[in-house]
C-alpha cells in the first residue's frame, strides 16, 4: 500500500509540472500572438498614410509636367494656365477649337483632365449642390471636392470657389483656395 502511495505522489507532481508548464507556454503564446497583431495594425497604418502621401506627391508631380510641357488633345499640345484646372476641368472640341470646361458645368460623371471627378459641391451653410450647375448663376461661395481612385485609395482635392456678377450677362468664378485633403 505505501507503494501506491509513493507512485500517485509522484504521478501528482508529474502532472503539476506539465500542467505549469502547459500554462507558461499558453500565456506566451497567447501574449506574442496579441503583440503580433497591435503590429500588423500599426504597419498597416502607416503604410495607408504613407501610400496616400505618397500618391498625392506623385498626383503634385504630374500636375507639374503637365503644366511645364503641355498635354496632347486631339493631336494638339495644350497647356494649363492654373494648377486647378487638372483636377477641374476638361478639354472640350466644339469643331473649331479647343475650349476649357468646368466640371461643376458638364453633367456628373465627366472626369478632369487628371481624372477626377465631382464627389460633392456645398455652400457654407453646408446646402447640397447637384450637377450641373448653371453657368450664368451667382452662388456666392461654394466647397467642392473632387476625387480620384488610385490603387483603391481615394484621392481629395478641393476647391473654394466664388462667383460674383461682372455684368448682366456675365458671371466671374474664382478659385479663392485649393488643397488636397
Amino acid at each position: 500500500m505505501k507503494r501506491g502511495n509513493k507512485n500517485s505522489g509522484a504521478s501528482l507532481v508529474y502532472v503539476i509540472v506539465i500542467l505549469s508548464i502547459i500554462s507558461a507556454f499558453s500565456i506566451n503564446f497567447v501574449y506574442y500572438v496579441h503583440q503580433k497583431k497591435e503590429m500588423v495594425f500599426l504597419k498597416s497604418q502607416k503604410q495607408n498614410k504613407f501610400e496616400k502621401k505618397f500618391l498625392i506627391q506623385k498626383e503634385n508631380q504630374n500636375v507639374k509636367k503637365i503644366m511645364d510641357n503641355g498635354i496632347y488633345f486631339n493631336q494638339n499640345l495644350v497647356t494649363l494656365e492654373k494648377k486647378e484646372q487638372y483636377f477641374d476641368s476638361r478639354f472640350e472640341n466644339d469643331g473649331q477649337e479647343i475650349k476649357m470646361k468646368k466640371l461643376i458645368f458638364l453633367k456628373k460623371d465627366s472626369e478632369s483632365i487628371g481624372n477626377y471627378m465631382v464627389k460633392s459641391i456645398k455652400d457654407s451653410n453646408e446646402n447640397e449642390y447637384f450637377l450641373p450647375l448653371e453657368e450664368n448663376k451667382v452662388y456666392g461661395e461654394l466647397k467642392v471636392i473632387f476625387a480620384r481612385k488610385i490603387l483603391d485609395k481615394e484621392i481629395l482635392f478641393q476647391e473654394r470657389i466664388e462667383f460674383r456678377r461682372v455684368s448682366p450677362l456675365e458671371v466671374e468664378m474664382k478659385v479663392l483656395e485649393s488643397q488636397f485633403l
